[in-house]
């Protein structure tokens, strides 16, 4: 199972980020990834397995 968080504006959809995510400990996954710029941003969180989607969660993130 491999979760990859995806950033992307709302205004600005060419404005796109893929992050995988290691995992951490039971439960949590970490990684990094690069604001391009201040605003508002659609965060999204897809887990994979076998390369089959088994779940998601978006959720918004403001970035100053």
């Amino acid at each position: 199972t491999r979760p990859v968080a995806i950033m992307a504006q709302p205004t600005m959809p060419e404005m796109k980020n893929n992050v995988t995510l290691k995992h951490q400990k039971e439960g949590t996954y970490v990684g990094t990834g690069q604001v391009m710029m201040a605003g508002k941003w659609d965060v999204t969180v897809m887990v994979k397995r076998a390369g089959k989607e088994i779940g998601s969660k978006k959720f918004p993130v403001t970035a100053q």
